[in-house]
């Protein structure tokens, strides 16, 4: 009887989650609404999108992740090219998960979907209602004969971009070769990020070009590249893939198709590549980046609700376990046929958090994913070739609208991929606040200003900028309306001989004297582009100008050149345009802004359009 009374007041100290004794008595397993196997982009992005729709009390949500941090991976390639270290793109695990959520710092050992269960490595049972798995890849070393040994030999000459403890060492080893064989490799089997391998292969060649190490197409080049992967083309959507084997081409890099890397030997200076047909191919190299093989964890591979291949078994489309109706996965653990990457998951998201809502309130899933992906494949520093596919690699791109070619590296989406998207991942994709091209949202609802949208949305009045204007002037008129007007904060015209306030009311000259005095301080004589302006051009000037922007447009904005050469940037943009391309791109940067502004910005956007529709 006293042992029940401990138990019973034990249970009712307990908060959070339910917790009941396991049958070893060495611990107490608990419950949850959702347990989430994963604490990466996908299990993270999943989990405070649930929290925000308002469904879920404290602790009801549930995350197990092993790892005390976590990695912006997508970023890695950046730190391979020397852009940013490792250790900015990383963060404590627990700074990134809401407080409403429970937090599991153990690995899952293994899965009950029958008794809606999962076993964690404390041996503590934790059961659900609802399951999403989102553990994603594990990178599996071993996968290719020699590999271990070769990262670990500081002395080697192999790198990886795929590894935390190796990707800062990529760079150093790209900048200390000076003349060899340098070969980039990719499997043929699924891995996360397939544009990586080639990546910073193009970052590699253009920083070796740029150091005179590299020349295309010239047998005397110090280094020469060469690309094998495991796959028949260079990337597995054709439109693209076609551009970026055009680029290798124009660009003098071997294409070792078909070439799937299985060993590296003779210390670390051999690799050993198979072909479809049996046949072992060796090459002697200097520098080597390998991509690793990549599978799904153990845990996952033998559950049953894996299939064959070891990933989640789940519909295309819904994202439901195709057998088990309160299990769901997403990102690189799924069975999903599309590229593992960031961007999908910012697709997969919101269409796994509304299913599994619409499954707590009794509903079918009406929610579909498409396949949606993203690619943003850096071909040299500046440039970016921005691939958006679906299912069956058909074409998404979010700004071919505006008249852009997204398989032509840009320099806009250079940008994007080196700032925007890591400060967006951190901030706000991991919180559960982005949803890719789509925009920010909150919750499952999307902020869109559409007409069927904003049926709904609660009439915002704005506030009159005259209203509570020190400098403005009331009239009363005849019919009782008062007219409020503030006179220009300027010099009146010389081509005027009466005030307005003459015309209007008959003041006397005493009258629009003291107006005046009451006026806002005068604007400066100059406009502030022209502030700077010193002289004018002269044709040799301006000749100079011309080529200027027309050898780097980037660089050379009229700002700059303005500065330079002591004329306004207004001058500078008559007598020498930015490029049809440059324009565009800017284009580009301002719809992407459009893209991420708030609720409120974008519906008072479209409410001024139409009050200027109306004036």
């Amino acid at each position: 009887m006293l042992l029940q009374a401990m138990k019973a007041a034990t249970l009712r100290n307990v908060t959070g989650p339910k917790r009941f004794f396991s049958s070893s008595a060495r611990f107490m397993d608990a419950a949850h609404k959702v347990v989430v196997v994963g604490g990466g982009s996908a299990g993270l992005s999943v989990s405070h999108q649930l929290l925000k729709s308002g469904k879920f009390a404290q602790d009801e949500i549930a995350i197990v992740e092993p790892s005390p941090y976590h990695h912006y991976q997508p970023g890695w390639t950046l730190v391979g090219a020397g852009l940013k270290s490792r250790e900015e793109l990383r963060r404590n695990e627990k700074s990134l998960v809401d407080s409403k959520i429970q937090l599991y710092e153990d690995a899952v050992t293994s899965l009950a979907p029958e008794q809606n269960q999962v076993v964690i490595g404390s041996g503590e049972k934790i059961s659900y209602d609802h399951l999403i798995v989102a553990s994603g890849y594990v990178i599996t070393l071993d996968g290719i004969s020699g590999l271990r040994e070769a990262l670990q030999d500081e002395k080697s000459n192999v790198t990886s971009i795929y590894t935390y403890e190796t990707v800062d060492k990529v760079f150093p080893k790209i900048d200390q070769l000076k003349e060899g064989h340098a070969i980039f490799t990719q499997p043929g089997s699924p891995i996360k990020c397939a544009g990586a391998p080639q990546k910073i292969m193009w970052l590699a060649l253009d920083y070796w070009a740029k150091q005179g190490l590299y020349k295309k197409h010239d047998p005397s080049s110090p280094i020469k590249i060469d690309f094998a992967t495991g796959l028949p083309v260079m990337f597995g959507v054709p439109t693209y893939s076609q551009v970026l084997n055009k680029l290798r081409e124009e660009r003098g890099v071997g294409g070792l198709f078909q070439h799937n890397l299985v060993a590296i030997e003779d210390q670390g200076k051999t690799a050993v590549f198979a072909r479809p047909d049996g046949e072992k191919v060796r090459k002697t190299f200097d520098f080597m980046h390998v991509t690793p093989t990549m599978a799904p964890p153990e845990f996952l591979k033998k559950s049953t609700i894996a299939n064959e291949a070891g990933f989640a078994n789940v519909d295309n489309e819904t994202l439901r376990h195709v057998k088990y109706q309160n299990v769901w996965s997403l990102g690189d653990s799924s069975s999903l046929p599309t590229s593992k990457t960031a961007a999908a998951i910012t697709a997969q998201a919101p269409v796994l958090v509304s299913n599994l809502l619409a499954s707590l309130d009794g509903r079918e899933p009406t929610a579909k994913y498409d396949g949606y992906t993203s690619c943003p494949l850096l071909t040299e520093y500046g440039k970016v070739l921005l691939a958006e596919f679906k299912y069956e690699g058909t074409l998404k791109e979010t700004f071919s609208k505006f008249g852009i070619n997204q398989s032509k590296p840009q320099r806009a989406f250079y940008y994007l991929k080196k700032d925007f998207f890591p400060w967006i991942y951190y901030n706000n994709m991991v919180k559960g606040t982005w949803a890719g091209p789509k925009g920010f949202f909150s919750g499952i609802r999307s902020f869109s200003t559409s007409a069927r949208q904003m049926r709904n949305t609660p009439v915002r009045h704005p506030r009159d900028p005259l209203d509570k204007n020190a400098h403005a002037t009331r009239f009363p008129l005849m019919s009782g309306e008062t007219f409020i007007s503030r006179t220009p904060p300027s010099q009146a015209s010389s081509r005027m001989s009466v005030e307005a306030s003459d015309i209007l009311f008959e003041s006397t000259n005493e009258t629009v004297n003291a107006d005046v005095a009451t006026m806002a301080p005068q604007l400066r004589q100059r406009h502030r582009q022209a502030r700077g302006a010193s002289k004018i051009l002269d044709e040799k000037e301006i000749m100079e100008v011309q080529q200027l922007r027309q050898k780097d447009p980037y660089t050379y904005t009229s700002g700059v050149l303005a500065k330079q050469f002591g004329c306004s940037p207004t001058f500078i943009s008559i007598v020498a345009p930015a490029p049809k391309e440059v324009r565009q791109a800017r284009l580009a940067e301002t719809e992407l802004k459009k893209a991420t502004w708030g609720m409120n910005k974008r519906i008072s956007r479209a409410q001024r359009q139409e009050r200027r529709a109306l004036w």
